[in-house]
């Protein structure tokens, strides 16, 4: 399914000749996925699929229109409809389409080895996985879901301002979940590993890594209720931060849903805390040169020393904000309005390692995994949500615990950060999200 700049304009003159405004977003996937159960290949899924996204303004009515169709009579039909579905919507001054703009930085998102990688070399990643994971230890007994996965995208966006660009990118990852069992006692443990080049992939890594975290946790259980100080590992750390990401979303806070209605400026959280999306990270898996409106990818800071300094823009809110993108709109698929998410999201690293935030605590506790980080409120920014992770006694690694909650605020959590370490690790959570561990100095415990 070949999608080209010639493409789109052709679409984009029917729709413009219909609209005061229009915009063309064409976008096609290839995607693999290769799954392993008993050192066999359970099943290859190799899916290509794409389509047409049209959007048009019409008297400030904004009407948008998608099809997985590629002929002549389902684009002539795809202008009408979002021509009709523009006639139903009300009128909005802030509606519109960037103008075009220069690049702010050129990236290679297509590394040749993931295409260049042959079907068997990837079954064989894939079975290596799960054979490091089942000889890391005799307890390892089943295997959950094995995986490895990779995709190729280009997306072509044209609109009647003149934006007028195409791009590909790539990424592959790896993902290992297996179960220990111990006599009657038995734990999971997951890992996963994603990369814009294959040879930055390790099969043998990411199933030990799974089993070691399935091993560790048997014979957890709840410790004693109370406060104490919390060290968020890097995993857990990312998983609130991505909870939490809607509410640095322009469109949150405008609307009034946000915690941070307070507004820019306003101190947020401890000194330690600084926050960026960044488009155009080195190698980062949400790395692209344009948004999904076609604004050039950048860098924003969002928390500096604790002050709030910006929110996440796309041109609707930055235009209703009297200020600019922050080209974070994206779409989840050519079948979707375009909404603001982050891009590569994370904490800035600080200088301590986890274990001299571990050694500094006489009791507390290493959350390793969090689990209802959904729940979350994102207007008060309360929260009661479960964990997995260990005891600290005396500055040491004590024993697994799981059935246990921590419960709290999020600005209050931000505000009582003591220390952000070193280790900073990236998941594909909404966008692509970092996280260092975070030692927290005071947090209510839940367990027995």
């Amino acid at each position: 399914m070949l999608i080209t700049k010639d493409l789109a304009k052709s679409i984009l003159q029917k729709a413009k000749a219909a609209s005061d405004e229009a915009e063309v977003y064409l976008n096609t996937r290839e995607h693999l996925n290769i799954a392993v159960l008993d050192q066999k290949i359970e099943s290859v899924d190799n899916v290509t699929d794409g389509g047409i996204a049209i959007r048009m303004i019409k008297d400030k009515r904004m009407g948008f229109a998608y099809t997985g169709d590629f002929d002549e009579y389902s684009i002539e039909t795809l202008v009408a409809q979002a021509l009709d579905n523009s006639r139903s919507s009300a009128p909005d001054e802030n509606v519109g389409f960037p103008e075009p703009m220069p690049q702010t930085a050129s990236m290679n998102l297509v590394e040749t080895d993931i295409a260049g990688t042959s079907l068997d070399q990837k079954e064989k990643f894939a079975m290596e996985m799960e054979a490091a994971a089942h000889s890391y230890d005799n307890r390892i007994k089943m295997s959950g879901k094995i995986s490895y996965t990779d995709s190729l995208s280009t997306t072509v966006i044209a609109n009647s301002k003149g934006v007028d660009i195409i791009y590909k990118k790539a990424v592959c990852g790896a993902f290992a979940d297996v179960i220990a069992k111990e006599d009657e006692l038995m734990e999971s443990g997951m890992w996963l590993k994603f990369a814009v080049r294959f040879k930055d992939l390790d099969a043998r890594y990411v199933g030990e890594e799974a089993a070691k975290r399935a091993v560790i946790m048997l014979g957890a259980k709840p410790e004693k209720s109370g406060r104490a100080p919390v060290v968020l590992s890097p995993f857990a750390s990312s998983t609130l931060l991505s909870a939490i990401s809607p509410a640095l979303s322009a469109e949150s806070v405008q609307k009034g849903k946000s915690l941070f209605v307070s507004g820019i400026d306003k101190r947020v959280a401890s000194i330690k805390l600084n926050i960026t999306d960044s488009g155009i990270l080195k190698d980062g898996l949400s790395s692209v040169p344009y948004d999904d409106e076609g604004v050039p990818a950048r860098e924003t800071v969002i928390i500096k020393d604790g002050t709030l300094r910006s929110f996440l823009h796309d041109s609707y809110t930055a235009k209703k904000g009297k200020t600019s993108s922050t080209a974070n709109s994206s779409r989840s698929s050519f079948m979707a309005q375009p909404g603001i998410q982050p891009t590569n999201l994370f904490i800035k690293p600080g200088l301590k390692t986890q274990d001299e935030m571990i050694n500094a605590i006489s009791k507390g506790f290493l959350v390793k995994n969090i689990m209802g980080a959904h729940t979350i409120n994102p207007i008060s920014g309360d929260f009661s949500i479960g964990f997995s992770g260990f005891l600290i006694e005396n500055g040491k690694i004590s024993r697994p615990v799981r059935g246990m909650t921590i419960a709290g605020n999020m600005l209050d959590l931000f505000n009582h950060i003591e220390e952000v370490g070193s280790n900073i690790m990236f998941f594909p959570h909404s966008g692509n999200i970092g996280s260092p561990s975070i030692l927290i100095a005071n947090l209510s415990v839940s367990g027995i």
